[in-house]
């Protein structure tokens, strides 16, 4: 079977440290055949390390080159850029968020049903080999009372550094005030005309941290019923917010940012009268950590606690596979653009319940 022939749309943080040296080790199923970033530094760095000679700082001229798929890494809302892709042919594997508007999930969606190519969302928490071991447990819970969401998020720096991440500070100022318009033309689509904290609470707590955590909700559980409330506090370094579901059963999410830290702590816990399913996942900017399942429970009147460890393959990878498997053999990925917007629907009414304005 050939290699499939992928451009790079962004080399910032994420690709360097995870999907590049992944597409890399991957060579005989993925062949990185262009890249594209606004930053001229950073894409003739990425582009000299992984000698890739084809290089654009504009994704649109990156899309006509002869290639089977793109892997979209960019910052904020993916939504154009998957689009255009979907027009091009090409098949997709984009990083989160797919969007910030249900018009842009719309637009994905008629898109990907014309071009008849794969398009998956890289929610790599669901391909965690963790998660997959504890999802039929936690889904076999007969007497579910309540489950607990909580991600305590230290310094990005403090994490990323152990990595030789690069960056430059030289994208061009009408390019940096472009790209900040349009995502904040996106943000007040919608939001509504918004403060510099409601947005970095919608876009940033929200459809860039807690997507991962609404999805991984949404992927056990489904939909809830209502979002009971929002809360905001310390100028948005803590976030709590309380879902109910039809059972009664309520869904408690909560982020803190913790500057000055460097250990990531991300749980999250079923809890039902005799039986408790707890995930612990390890920092994302980690390879091959192992996310711990825990089960708990009572046996003879005894209380037990059992720890696995599934596997020790990369979630990353994991997800870089299916997305070849779905090419070349015309599955359905696990996480489609569908499932993305039903992520983002809920993450807007998780902002609306907000109280606001924000204190």
């Amino acid at each position: 079977m050939s290699r499939i022939r992928v451009g790079v749309i962004g080399c910032g943080l994420i690709g360097q440290m995870m999907h590049l040296p992944h597409l890399k080790e991957l060579h005989e199923v993925y062949e990185v055949v262009a890249l594209c970033d606004v930053s001229p530094g950073t894409l003739r760095h990425v582009g000299e390390y992984y000698g890739i000679g084809k290089r654009y700082l504009e994704y649109r001229d990156l899309l006509r080159e002869p290639m089977d798929a793109v892997v979209v890494l960019s910052a904020d809302s993916h939504g154009q850029v998957i689009i255009d892709a979907l027009h091009a042919g090409k098949h997709v594997c984009t990083e989160k968020p797919m969007c910030y508007t249900l018009r842009e999930a719309d637009g994905i969606l008629a898109a990907h049903r014309k071009a008849g190519t794969v398009c998956m969302v890289t929610y790599m928490k669901r391909y965690d080999p963790g998660f997959r071991h504890a999802r039929p447990l936690i889904q076999g819970m007969t007497d579910l009372q309540t489950i607990q969401i909580t991600v305590l998020h230290p310094n990005e720096a403090n994490q990323a550094g152990h990595h030789d991440i690069r960056r430059f500070t030289d994208v061009p100022p009408n390019v940096q005030a472009k790209l900040r318009a349009d995502q904040d033309a996106l943000i007040r689509e919608a939001i509504g005309d918004f403060t510099p904290l409601e947005r970095r609470v919608f876009a940033g707590n929200l459809l860039s941290t807690l997507v991962h955590d609404i999805n991984l909700l949404r992927g056990l559980s489904g939909d809830p019923e209502e979002v009971l409330f929002t809360d905001v506090w310390h100028g948005g370094e803590g976030t709590l917010t309380s879902l109910r579901y039809a059972s009664g059963v309520r869904a408690v999410l909560s982020l803190q940012y913790l500057p000055d830290l460097a250990h990531y702590e991300e749980t999250v816990v079923y809890y039902g009268k005799a039986s408790r399913v707890r995930l612990a996942f390890p920092s994302p900017f980690f390879r091959n950590m192992p996310t711990p399942v825990f089960v708990e429970g009572m046996e003879d009147g005894k209380p037990f606690e059992k720890k696995i460890t599934a596997s020790l393959k990369e979630a990353f990878k994991e997800e870089l596979l299916h997305f070849a498997e779905c090419v070349n053999l015309g599955k359905t990925p696990l996480t489609t653009p569908e499932e993305a917007k039903g992520d983002v629907a809920l993450l807007h009414k998780i902002f609306q319940a907000l109280k606001r304005p924000v204190a």
